[in-house]
């Protein structure tokens, strides 16, 4: 990707992120950062595109961000540990009316991040789950596919619930009782002990 074009990418990542999306213009867009809109549309050909574009780049952002905890060799329950320390940092400052946005406004961009959560994400948590089972930190009597798509969909639904505003608490501590909740409910003896030493 040309220079010019990612700097664009991430500053307007920074603004949806702290605004939403459907309240800026293209050309408060430029203005934040200071470019001509003939500039901005040398590279995006609409707002769509430029959305679009973001949710792209974001994604193959997050997908570097995984396998480079997954190729840490840590054991499974530390890695489920960092893969939710890596949600909480990623979703936890975002404007809470950012994807309710992009479902009832931007549909590209979204089916774009809900092709994401069904393939890379749960990619991931298959794997995590199959590396405790071997490792013995997680239940061998597991059903692999069931357990993914419970926790999936409670993923989706917290992130929803987040962006809706609907609890009164912060998206760090609704996620944090997730990974509790979740590794507590597959975790293995063994798990469970080496859990109780990681929550201390």
């Amino acid at each position: 990707m040309e220079e010019k074009k990612k700097e664009i990418i991430e500053r307007t990542l920074d603004i949806f992120s702290k605004r939403g999306i459907r309240a800026i213009t293209m050309g408060e867009i430029c203005s934040a950062q200071r470019i001509s809109k003939k500039t901005l549309y040398k590279y995006f050909s609409d707002k769509n595109d430029l959305v679009k574009s973001c949710m792209e780049y974001e994604i193959e952002r997050n997908h570097d961000q995984v396998t480079s905890i997954a190729n840490k060799g840590l054991n499974a329950i530390d890695e489920s540990f960092e893969m939710s320390q890596h949600v909480i940092d990623q979703i936890s400052e975002i404007n809470d009316s950012l994807f309710w946005e992009l479902e009832n406004y931007y549909p590209e961009a979204h089916h774009l991040f809900l092709d994401h959560q069904n393939d890379c994400v749960r990619v991931s948590i298959e794997e995590n789950i199959k590396k405790g089972m071997k490792e013995g930190l997680y239940r061998s009597d597991l059903n692999l596919d069931i357990v993914v798509s419970i926790y999936l969909t409670i993923l989706y639904n917290l992130i929803s619930a987040k962006m809706l505003n609907t609890k009164n608490y912060s998206f760090t501590e609704i996620y944090r009782e997730l990974f509790n909740y979740h590794t507590h409910g597959i975790a293995s003896p063994k798990g469970l002990e080496y859990l109780k030493t990681k929550l201390k």
